[in-house]
């Protein structure tokens, strides 16, 4: 007895076709997903310097990138001067071009550079808080009223904090 099917000649091949058409489709969905990693803060171009196609071809450090771009957000709008804050990264940035050229390296450089910026805030944060006690004090509140302002103070103060950790890895 014959197993091939007489009655639609052509209903196995166009099936064949279709499974080799959607085997292909999901082989090329996979690769790309696969592929993917956090998008670094900047374009990866074929204009890109050493370190950053090192930090473009790594999932870590392209992670590391974002968090970097969030820290320096974070230190600028709690600094008195954004200036200073933006006149460090570009040097920074500058000598990681200049000197990185490992994967090494970058992320010494991204892990330095997060901690000193989470340091920034943090340091801007306690400036804020002393200046709004300095306030206080030179406005010779009722005892009563400033423990009222600072509590209400403190407590938004304490709201803005970063969530940071460590560095990855």
């Amino acid at each position: 007895m014959s197993t091939s099917n007489t009655a639609f000649p052509f209903a196995s091949r166009r099936f064949a076709t279709r499974s080799k058409v959607l085997s292909i489709c999901a082989l090329v969905a996979c690769a790309t997903f696969a592929g993917a990693a956090p998008a670094a803060s900047f374009h990866c171009t074929s204009k890109a310097s050493a370190s950053e196609k090192i930090v473009c071809q790594d999932p870590q450090l392209s992670s590391l990138d974002e968090r970097l771009a969030a820290a320096y957000q974070r230190a600028t709008q709690a600094s008195l001067d954004p200036r200073s804050v933006e006149s460090a990264r570009i040097e920074q940035w500058r000598w990681r071009q200049h000197n990185c050229t490992d994967k090494a390296c970058v992320l010494s450089w991204y892990q330095r550079r997060i901690a000193e910026l989470d340091a920034d805030y943090e340091q801007a944060k306690q400036a804020q808080r002393d200046a709004f006690e300095t306030s206080l004090t030179e406005q010779k509140l009722a005892l009563t009223a400033a423990d009222a302002v600072r509590q209400l103070k403190s407590e938004s103060l304490l709201a803005a904090a970063p969530v940071t950790g460590a560095a990855s890895k």
